[in-house]
């Protein structure tokens, strides 16, 4: 059987109409859980985002041996970090190493720029959340420690119908 081989790149204008699917993909996984599994249905980023995160080059894809994207991650710059919007891995391409690898080209990209810190907010029990990103290096940030920026995501995360106690920040902070 072949191995499937990806490359990270800096995602193009052509890419934004497949990532929707991609996300879209990615969120099936939540499709089995009891409390969460309405995700699997919610919208996800739409074409415009991604564009719009294309335009500023704050987001990065993986693509198969066909050039095609099948993982993405975007980001936006907080006052003292880097902060990663969405991570989305197609399903098919799951387990594979394509999120650790675009989770690492954030970190480079942090370093040159200079940035102490990748953030990110996710779901603190779930084994592809928190769990998973602890073992990246990253740690959960308490409540009193919660920048400005951090705490308001977290509330618009809260507004947008996800449950306060199951979310949480986590930062990675960057040696230099």
């Amino acid at each position: 059987m072949k191995q499937k081989m990806f490359s990270i790149r800096k995602a193009v204008p052509s890419d934004a109409a497949i990532l929707p699917t991609i996300e879209h993909s990615a969120a099936q996984t939540f499709r089995g859980h009891l409390e969460l599994g309405w995700i699997a249905d919610d919208d996800v980023q739409s074409e415009q985002d991604h564009l719009n995160y294309i335009a500023q080059e704050m987001e990065w894809v993986a693509a198969n041996n066909n050039d095609q994207p099948v993982a993405f991650i975007n980001i936006e710059r907080l006052q003292e970090s880097l902060h990663i919007c969405e991570v989305s891995v197609c399903q098919s391409w799951q387990g594979k190493g394509v999120g650790r690898r675009l989770i690492q080209q954030v970190v480079e990209f942090a370093l040159l720029e200079g940035v102490r810190s990748v953030t990110l907010t996710t779901f603190r029990d779930i084994a592809w959340n928190a769990p998973y990103y602890q073992r990246l290096g990253f740690s959960i940030v308490e409540a009193s420690e919660l920048t400005t920026d951090l705490a308001s995501i977290l509330q618009q995360e809260v507004n947008a119908g996800f449950n306060a106690e199951q979310r949480c920040a986590m930062r990675l902070n960057i040696i230099r």
